[in-house]
């Protein structure tokens, strides 16, 4: 695995700045997916306020168990009935807990994905089953493949939208494998951590076909979209004994009282949403645009905060590499997709920022072309 990326993610600037030297918040992180235009200012101002003693609770007592009043905003939100959620320590928590609770043998997975469900599979003794999407599908998988999957394990993961690809697959796709699932009694975990980018993606998602598809759990991020990475917070949606067993065997704890009052906050924080949601579709056509300008990269078709990109004029072995290499010594942060299986290193995943820090990934873009001389060894 890329040293950058020893600990399976992006995002890690302590090691980057071991690396390349500099100080760690110097470092321009596109690497990781997380919104740019930082947490609502509705989190900043609840979380002062809890600091400044209005909620002495959040500090001084342990926090709720069970996040009441954040599931309860959640469950209103998402017109579902509060005991169909379980609010978490982020989506790893509940990757990890849901393999944990449901113990099979057999996990299913699309690749490329994030590696945390191998990783949950692989710590819980599970074999892992494994289709590979093709280039060519811009690496969505087929229902054959989704088909193929839930008859042979007994719980398959699923990104949707995908991470690394920033795509999922149509709705009625989704709809006819949940049913399979249902029939074959396969647990179908649909990953949603970034749907909240998605154009309409309350409408692609099948949290309100739950009772359709009694085997289908959704898993949701609030880190990406409102910018709370630090805070880790996350939850799932699905069958009230589904959720029940998971919370039986979930530490009581796991989710602190800053984190709930900032997940109280951010779902408060309209306008924030709105504001978001018009930069999202505006600021990823636009880079996008400006990569394929550069000439010397292949832009996948993305629905989300990032983009997954092929290297074409960086030729040689570890080209992924070297161009993370070069453009953290620049003092930007990329990841190596490489280290995705069913990926190898001709990729490298950006997020989306903001439009000044983008034209600045662009001119150094530009600059380690014209260092390789279009392509060369470099």
């Amino acid at each position: 695995m890329a040293e950058l990326e020893r600990y399976g993610h992006g995002g890690d600037r302590l090691t980057a700045a071991e690396r390349f030297g500099g100080r760690p918040e110097e470092f321009l992180d596109f690497s990781s997916n997380i919104h740019p235009l930082g947490p609502p200012p509705r989190v900043l101002e609840a979380l002062s306020r809890a600091l400044a003693g209005e909620r002495p609770q959040a500090l001084a007592s342990y926090p709720d168990p069970l996040s009441r009043r954040l599931r309860d905003k959640l469950a209103d939100r998402l017109s579902v009935s509060p005991e169909q959620l379980l609010v978490a320590n982020g989506a790893a928590e509940l990757i990890d807990l849901v393999v944990r609770v449901f113990r099979p043998r057999r996990v299913g997975v699309v690749h490329p994905c994030f590696s945390e469900y191998e990783r949950a599979a692989h710590l819980h003794g599970c074999s892992v089953v494994s289709v590979r999407a093709k280039e060519e599908n811009r690496f969505v998988p087929t229902e054959e493949e989704l088909r193929f999957l839930v008859m042979r394990s007994d719980l398959v993961f699923l990104g949707c939208p995908n991470n690394p690809t920033g795509l999922l697959p149509p709705k009625p796709v989704l709809e006819r494998v949940a049913a399979e699932a249902a029939r074959s009694g396969a647990v179908l975990v649909l990953d949603e951590a970034f749907i909240d980018f998605v154009p309409g993606g309350e409408e692609r998602s099948l949290i309100h076909r739950l009772s359709s598809c009694p085997t289908t759990l959704i898993l949701r991020s609030m880190t990406k979209f409102y910018a709370l990475p630090g805070l880790r917070l996350g939850y799932a949606v699905g069958r009230k004994d589904w959720i029940e067993r998971l919370l039986d065997h979930k530490v009581p704890w796991s989710v602190n009282a800053l984190a709930q009052v900032a997940g109280e906050a951010a779902l408060e924080d309209e306008e924030y949403r709105r504001r978001a949601e018009r930069w999202g579709r505006a600021e990823r056509e636009e880079l996008a645009g400006w990569l394929r300008q550069v000439g010397a990269v292949d832009v996948f078709p993305s629905e989300t905060n990032f983009l997954l990109l092929r290297l074409r004029a960086a030729k040689g072995r570890g080209a992924s590499g070297r161009l993370q290499e070069r453009m953290g010594r620049r003092g930007i942060l990329i990841r190596d997709a490489s280290t995705f299986p069913g990926l190898d290193d001709r990729y490298v995943r950006i997020a989306v920022r903001t439009r000044r820090e983008n034209e600045r990934l662009i001119a150094a873009l530009r600059k380690v072309w014209a260092e390789w001389g279009g392509g060369g060894e470099g």
